[in-house]
């Protein structure tokens, strides 16, 4: 197959957009010039561009995500139908165990969070869709990671890992080690890597072993009881279960959202 030739002001647009997405609070112009290399004079039509189509929104004198790229990220979300599959399932795990539970998918080496269902307790934990983390430093992830190949996975973390708190995976021989459990055991549970006192169980969903998705259940530590945690686990490999067999029965046009 031919290699595409990409178009490099498109690469640029792009590039702006994931600049800006990475960062907290916004940049500023020259902020966004060191992130991407792009030469402020070329960059500030395209930003100024961008701003008055409303794809990037000023927050005094940084420049943020804007509410048109909100739209576009939710017309994203609702074409994956299959997210009315999940719905039922994560509220029914949450009336079960009373903490958050969480979907994701892979984005590269990123676990992409897409939905989430929230308990009524007073102490939550805070998570929101869209977000994107480490597959290595999550529960959610390496469940993911799981039904890819080692040589794979090698390829997906050239380099060193980001170390959220102490307890975050070290390296891609650990994450190896890791991973093979969780394919012996059909579930990961992490304590601590991305937030020292959050924990976390999840569970892969497949169709025909290939993994799809993964649902997870998070709480505090301080809530965390041998008991609840395998009621967790029986509830999680429960609505799995559940879902692999609706999924199964699906056309495949609608198993389409980890391609």
């Amino acid at each position: 197959m031919d290699k595409i030739k990409l178009h490099n002001p498109t690469l640029r647009v792009l590039e702006i957009f994931e600049a800006i997405y990475s960062s907290v609070d916004g940049l500023t112009l020259a902020e966004i010039s060191r992130h991407t290399g792009i030469a402020k004079g070329t960059l500030h039509p395209i930003v100024m561009t961008l701003l008055h189509e409303g794809f990037l929104q000023n927050i005094g004198s940084r420049i943020a995500i804007g509410k048109n790229c909100f739209k576009l990220g939710y017309a994203y979300v609702h074409s994956l139908n299959y997210l009315d599959i999940f719905k039922p399932h994560m509220r029914e795990i949450v009336a079960a165990c009373d903490e958050i539970c969480q979907l994701g998918i892979l984005d590269g080496g990123y676990v992409l969070y897409i939905e989430k269902t929230e308990p009524k307790q007073a102490i939550r934990i805070e998570s929101s869709a869209g977000k994107t983390i480490a597959a290595y430093a999550t529960a959610l992830g390496k469940c993911l990671l799981s039904g890819l190949n080692n040589e794979a996975i090698v390829e997906l973390y050239p380099r060193e890992f980001i170390k959220y708190t102490a307890r975050t995976t070290p390296d891609v021989k650990t994450l190896l080690q890791q991973l093979a459990a969780v394919r012996s055991n059909g579930y990961a549970h992490e304590i601590g890597e991305t937030n020292i006192d959050i924990e976390c169980l999840a569970v892969p969903i497949k169709i025909s072993d290939k993994v799809l998705a993964s649902i997870s259940v998070s709480l505090p530590i301080f809530r965390s009881t041998p008991e609840k945690i395998e009621q967790i686990l029986h509830v999680l490999k429960l609505h799995a279960g559940l879902l692999e067999k609706e999924f199964a029965l699906l056309p495949m046009e609608v198993k389409r959202f980890s391609d």
